[in-house]
């Protein structure tokens, strides 16, 4: 089945460890607007997209006992200009600069860690994301709208860039397209502010999936039901979702709003074996 993910941080990557293991043949979207910490130094110094994202998918996808998961996750903690700075998101900083563009970056890194799935960045340039608000204020950053108070009534990408033709072609060929867990406006919407990803998950024949949350997201999204999520998303990108998984104890089904226990046990996060597990019975639905 081939079956495209969509969204950033450390809830893509979750999805992607949860189903690497079924025969399925996979791609990522993943975010590239992140301008905080080691990868918002990075962009203020060369410019360019996020790789901090990205970086965090592919070590998901890395054998646990190869090298390069090791090289991947190295961060730098000293006295110097290194501190802070993750030594993945510097080779693919390099990589970059060695090729025409950083999906072919991202794909070179990818055959030297042997991860057999397919790794996209949303666009190959730079963007920041934007959002205007009912006041008319307009914030520009993902790290300035993580901190904002009230919601957006408008998300957009400032410039508006272009998606890579292999992502377009991957949501056209797609199965299923899963979208999260992460954060709703700072994760999963700007992949899909890009308008051919936007076009390309409305026109594609796949079921799209809303993963939601585990635990309330911080600032003003977190008091929102996953179904309030879901119409917000829909509002703000205009992406159309299908279907809404989330976590609870007990594994029951609403009409389009799947239940299923989620949760790693005494941890925040989403289990890979229980969520691979729900993902799999779904897909295949």
């Amino acid at each position: 089945m081939k079956i495209v993910a969509i969204g950033g941080g450390h809830g893509l990557s979750r999805v992607l460890r949860a189903m690497a293991p079924y025969p399925h043949d996979l791609t990522a979207i993943i975010a590239t607007t992140d301008n905080g910490g080691s990868t918002g130094k990075l962009r203020q110094t060369f410019g360019g997209i996020a790789y901090g994202d990205i970086r965090n998918c592919l070590s998901n996808l890395v054998a646990d006992d190869h090298l390069g998961k090791l090289l991947l996750d190295y961060r730098f903690d000293h006295d110097s200009d290194l501190d802070g700075h993750n030594l993945g998101n510097l080779m693919l900083l390099a990589l970059d600069n060695l090729c025409v563009r950083p999906s072919d970056a991202i794909e070179v890194l990818c055959r030297l860690m042997d991860v057999k799935q397919t790794l996209l960045p949303m666009s190959d340039h730079p963007t920041q994301l934007m959002a205007r608000f009912a006041n008319g204020q307009q914030l520009m950053g993902e790290t300035t709208v993580d901190d904002a108070s009230s919601l957006p009534t408008a998300l957009k990408l400032h410039p508006s860039v272009e998606a890579p033709s292999a992502a377009v072609d991957a949501l056209m060929q797609a199965e299923r397209i899963l979208i999260g867990p992460g954060s709703l406006l700072t994760s999963l919407a700007p992949p899909c502010l890009v308008p051919e990803i936007q076009r390309a998950v409305n026109r594609s024949q796949a079921r799209t999936i809303l993963i939601s949350n585990l635990a309330a997201e911080s600032g003003c999204v977190g008091d929102l039901s996953p179904e309030r999520q879901q119409q917000l998303f829909e509002t703000l990108t205009g992406v159309q979702i299908d279907h809404l998984l989330s976590h609870s104890k007990d594994a029951f089904d609403k009409p389009n709003h799947w239940h299923r226990p989620l949760l790693a046990e005494q941890q925040r996060y989403h289990c890979p074996i229980r969520l691979g597990k729900a993902l799999q019975e779904l897909c295949l639905r």
